[in-house]
């Protein structure tokens, strides 16, 4: 479920309170960070683990990450043993932005108070309102892909505009994304005009306080 353009899946239960969410898997739970924290971080750089086999209470730190707007622990949703963690995201961070559901799990725990604790996980039916109120709360906005670069050009002429993005596309790895902010009236057809020129791809669009913004693709 999209709210708010965030990613929720349905198969998911969340703890709202605490950004996370659980999947239960026989007698283990798949534990990881919701859409929010990773839109709220930025590009997440660093990610940390409290060790294996430790007990952990539910609202307890798993661990911890840091991007370049925000520092955050990992709450876990459920009182457990810590079982196992997802080596992936220690070697690529990002993982935890561009796949928090899947690839980027976080961690595996066997919960010891599942029954008593249930009700703070839930559903994303049942927790949608509460979501929605967090997310105008922390002004949190999620784009069809998390960006590798961003470019805010603010007061500049699209053209101007443009001949950067070209510069920042030509050295960046192929299928990069870049998130481009500007308030040229015109930036939307100049966009449009330049991802035909160049067949890089515009994946997203979108005119909210004044400002467009963009999310483009570098072509394969």
């Amino acid at each position: 479920m999209k709210i708010l353009d965030c990613d929720f899946p349905e198969q998911l239960l969340y703890d709202v309170e605490n950004n996370v969410w659980a999947e239960l898997e026989g007698e283990t739970a798949r534990v990881g960070v919701n859409a929010m924290l990773g839109w709220l971080s930025g590009g997440i750089t660093s990610v940390t683990f409290k060790e294996r086999g430790e007990s952990v209470s539910r609202g307890r730190s798993l661990g911890a990450i840091e991007g370049p707007r925000h520092f955050d622990v990992v709450r876990s949703p459920l009182t457990g043993e810590i079982l196992e963690y997802n080596g992936a995201v220690k070697e690529r961070p990002m993982l935890l932005n561009r796949d928090p559901y899947r690839a980027g799990w976080f961690a595996k725990v066997r919960p010891l108070r599942l029954l008593e604790e249930a009700k703070f996980l839930k559903d994303v039916s049942s927790a949608k309102e509460e979501l929605e109120r967090r997310l105008k709360e922390m002004r949190i906005h999620c784009f069809a892909e998390f960006p590798d670069l961003e470019m805010f050009e603010i007061g500049v002429e699209c053209s101007a505009v443009l001949v950067r993005l070209n510069e920042l596309i030509a050295g960046a790895q192929i299928g990069a994304v870049v998130h481009v902010v500007s308030d040229d009236p015109t930036a939307e057809i100049e966009m449009a005009r330049w991802s035909d020129e160049t067949g890089n791809e515009v994946l997203e669009s979108r005119f909210d306080n004044s400002v467009y913004h963009f999310i483009v693709k570098k072509k394969g």
